[in-house]
């Protein structure tokens, strides 16, 4: 008896949407708009499918319900809707965009590419919607290039120039090469000597891996070349392994150095834990250990890293604070940065971790000068105690200039 009931109550609502449908059916179009606006979808698609079974001719109903199938994440029935409609109008341009939709959001990018390209041809008008369009079904493919060439004809005036102009940024960050030329200056109050140092990087990315070589030339009292190279292996969506090693004949640069740190990411906090080994004779060798924690706050992130310097039996500590604000649009961001301890902004001989204690202020920045492009100038300024209670000051300035390819 209770499943009679419920048989006769859901006829009874079936019997009424479709009595509804006949006696005054744009209201109970407006009724479905409403409900799609709320995202309820399944009540909207109820109220409007008798509305299309009673008027098949009335191409706005059948284009509607097709969106609502497409809302809904019901890609098959939208795209049966919106290929007959096709077929009985091939003008409209309504149900051809929807439909290009459609096979975008069933990942049919092959389908979609070529819908592009017809779309361009039959509306011209609106040619940079399709332009999008493909460009985006040809990232999916993974023809990057392809892509790239397609979005440089939008024009600044275009409505889809901002989206293209992401888009652009995401198919440039999967460029594997990047070659960075940079020059390094450090001196102090009453100096003999400033050091320069100038360095030539290259990287290249892979799936799992990312290699750099990257020789220094150093220029002092007497100059020398160091050669280091970095490794970044990723082990799953959270996690890496950064990796370095360089080898010098002593002078200025450390004569051997090793080091790994482990990154890892947690939603919004980031940490790593890792070591570093300088050998810069027989007598002098240093083992740093540190580690970092940092905390992501909408596009700012604010990070602690501390080290543990043990240099011929005799410990020392240092604490660095980075404030970063991050301008995700042009890959740009500036940092301050405050420190207090005894180590170095940049590791050169034994002599810079013999001071006693130092206070660094500091900025670094990125910025992207054009779409591969980018500078990073870095300007420190130190306040450090050589002798017990004797401070000198210190500058050190940074300026690197990378291209990505």
């Amino acid at each position: 008896m209770k499943d009679i009931k419920i048989y006769f109550v859901a006829g009874f609502l079936a019997l009424s949407s479709v009595l509804s449908a006949q006696e005054n059916p744009d209201m109970d179009f407006k009724k479905a708009q409403e409900l799609a606006k709320e995202q309820r979808f399944s009540e909207s698609i109820a109220l409007i499918q008798p509305l299309h079974l009673r008027f098949p001719d009335n191409a706005d109903y059948t284009v509607y319900l097709a969106s609502l199938y497409f809302w809904s994440g019901d890609y098959d029935a939208a795209s049966e809707l919106l290929k007959k409609l096709r077929a009985e109008n091939g003008s409209s341009k309504e149900a051809f965009d929807l439909l290009l939709r459609v096979r975008m959001g069933n990942k049919e990018y092959h389908t979609a590419i070529q819908m592009a390209k017809e779309g361009k041809q039959k509306f011209p008008e609106t040619a940079d919607f399709y332009i999008l369009q493909e460009a985006v079904a040809l990232e999916k493919t993974g023809k990057y290039s392809e892509a790239l060439t397609l979005l440089d004809d939008l024009s600044k005036t275009s409505p889809y120039f901002k989206d293209a102009e992401y888009l652009q940024t995401e198919l440039d960050k999967k460029k594997k090469n990047n070659i960075v030329l940079g020059h390094f200056f450090t001196d102090y109050d009453n100096a003999p000597q400033a050091y320069h140092i100038t360095h030539l990087e290259y990287s290249r990315r892979y799936e799992r891996f990312t290699l750099a070589g990257r020789i220094n030339y150093g220029q002092s009292y007497t100059d020398e070349i160091q050669g280091e190279a970095d490794a970044y292996m990723k082990l799953n969506r959270e996690g890496y392994f950064y990796l370095n090693a360089g080898i010098s004949g002593g002078k200025i640069f450390p004569q051997y150095k090793l080091g790994g740190e482990y990154f890892h990411e947690f939603k919004k906090i980031t940490a790593s834990l890792g070591a570093r080994y300088l050998a810069f004779n027989e007598n002098n060798k240093t083992l740093l250990l540190t580690g970092h924690a940092g905390w992501n706050i909408d596009t700012w992130k604010l990070e602690y890293r501390h080290y543990l310097s043990e240099n011929n039996s005799e410990w020392l500590s240092s604490g660095i604070v980075n404030i970063r604000k991050n301008f995700e649009a042009t890959e740009s961001y500036a940092q301050l940065e405050l420190q207090y301890g005894t180590l170095p902004y940049f590791f050169l001989n034994n002599e810079s971790l013999l001071r006693l204690s130092a206070y660094r202020i500091g900025i670094s920045s990125k910025l992207r000068i054009q779409r591969n492009f980018f500078i990073h100038p870095v300007i420190m300024y130190e306040r450090e105690e050589f002798v017990p209670d004797k401070f000198r000051n210190r500058i050190t300035a940074q300026l690197s200039l990378s291209k990505r390819f």
